[in-house]
């Protein structure tokens, strides 16, 4: 689109669609624009002098299961059932990462379920100046929703697309919809069960899947330029099926994560479920640990001392001191956590069992721990952990004397 083109274009922008509508239907389509909807069997938008490619997709999703919850695993953030056919599913393909009104998104790519059916809508912008076409007929869409799911679209694809739709003066209430953004989630469970938690990461390693042919992310701004320069479009396709696969992965990550919600049993990974214990901690949902300990059982590290730690203060914090006091007796044994069982123990016989005698000997023995390691490393002290059992003891003391 020349300059002459664009100013056009804009100037029928204000004017409303019944003057768009006059732009004559014998212009000419690009070659490039041509080969991309006859490739994915598409459909042209907008007028031809400023064409967007529209392409549909449908899959099938054996899982489905509707409504869904994540009440445990957003934290509370959804608090209430979701329901899937309420859920708008969406990724952007831009011409960069700075954000701001400099960043174009080139490919909008949305999914939503349609009962146990899957459909993706893209569109495609050729060229730069499109947008408006675009966000006019996405806002019915929008409108009708109220729970965006993206992956880390928090902090990038949400902000960009309240930012374009402004620049396009079209009024679009993404304030009113909660959004769900998977990264956070993913993060929570699998952090320490692989090395990343980019969303290629997540579906290869959780949902087995995986592109042999893709196109990497980072490539997607400088392909698109490339595009614009020659209109050659293999790197398009590449760009635009990578999309389709993103926000697919999406659908079956957000039901995945549902099932592990219910179900943490279905992980058989450690270190994950170590993670939920944390987060079922953190929740105070004693149920949920307990589910989560007995799928730890079935596991490598059923004899974990960081599950009896957390045992430990979940039962601390109900109250129920004899079978704490058990656990703290078995963590006085571990490197780990010796000092922590130690201190537990002191307070245990120092303000429940009124045993000073007791409470002084887990006060010297802790003591001693810390001698032996000062000796050994003088700088691997805690000056802090040194101090208040020390304290502890001259007070222990003065009680018995």
């Amino acid at each position: 689109m020349d300059l002459k083109e664009k100013l056009q274009y804009y100037k029928q922008s204000g004017q409303g669609r019944a003057e768009r509508e006059k732009t004559p239907e014998h212009s000419e389509v690009p070659t490039s624009v041509k080969a991309l909807i006859e490739h994915f069997n598409a459909e042209l938008l907008a007028a031809p002098h400023s064409p967007v490619i529209k392409i549909k997709n449908t899959f099938s999703c054996e899982n489905y299961r509707n409504p869904i919850s994540l009440k445990r695993l957003s934290k509370g953030q959804i608090n209430e059932p979701v329901d899937l056919n309420d859920c708008l599913f969406f990724d952007l393909e831009t011409t960069g990462l700075s954000g701001g009104t400099g960043t174009y998104p080139f490919l909008l790519g949305f999914g939503f379920f349609e009962e146990t059916r899957f459909r993706i809508v893209q569109y495609f912008l050729p060229d730069f100046g499109r947008e408006y076409f675009v966000f006019k007929e996405l806002q019915p869409l929008l409108e009708r929703r109220h729970t965006l799911v993206s992956y880390n679209g928090k902090s990038y694809d949400l902000p960009l697309l309240k930012t374009r739709a402004i620049m396009n003066r079209l009024e679009i209430d993404f304030d009113r919809m909660n959004h769900l953004d998977l990264l956070h989630i993913a993060r929570r469970v699998w952090k320490d069960s692989q090395d990343r938690c980019d969303l290629n990461s997540v579906e290869e390693l959780q949902l087995g899947l995986s592109r042999p042919s893709d196109i990497p992310g980072w490539q997607i701004p400088q392909a698109y330029l490339n595009f614009l320069s020659t209109g050659v479009i293999h790197e398009m396709i590449a760009a635009i099926e990578h999309n389709v696969q993103d926000i697919y992965s999406l659908a079956k990550l957000l039901l995945r994560l549902s099932e592990v919600e219910q179900r943490p049993e279905t992980l058989n990974d450690s270190a994950a479920l170590l993670r939920l214990a944390y987060l079922a901690y953190d929740i105070d949902d004693y149920d949920y640990f307990e589910t989560i300990e007995n799928a730890l059982a079935k596991t490598a590290e059923h004899s974990s001392a960081a599950i009896k730690f957390l045992k430990s203060k979940f039962l601390k914090r109900r109250k129920d001191w004899q079978n704490a006091a058990r656990l703290w007796q078995k963590l006085s044994e571990t490197r780990a956590y010796r000092f922590y069982a130690l201190e537990e123990l002191a307070k245990y016989a120092e303000h429940y069992k009124k045993d000073y005698k007791q409470a002084l000997q887990y006060c010297e023995k802790a003591l001693a721990l810390i001698a032996l390691s000062e000796e050994l490393n003088p700088y691997s002290v805690d000056l802090q952990l040194k101090n208040a059992f020390n304290k502890r003891k001259e007070r222990i003391r003065r009680k018995i004397s």
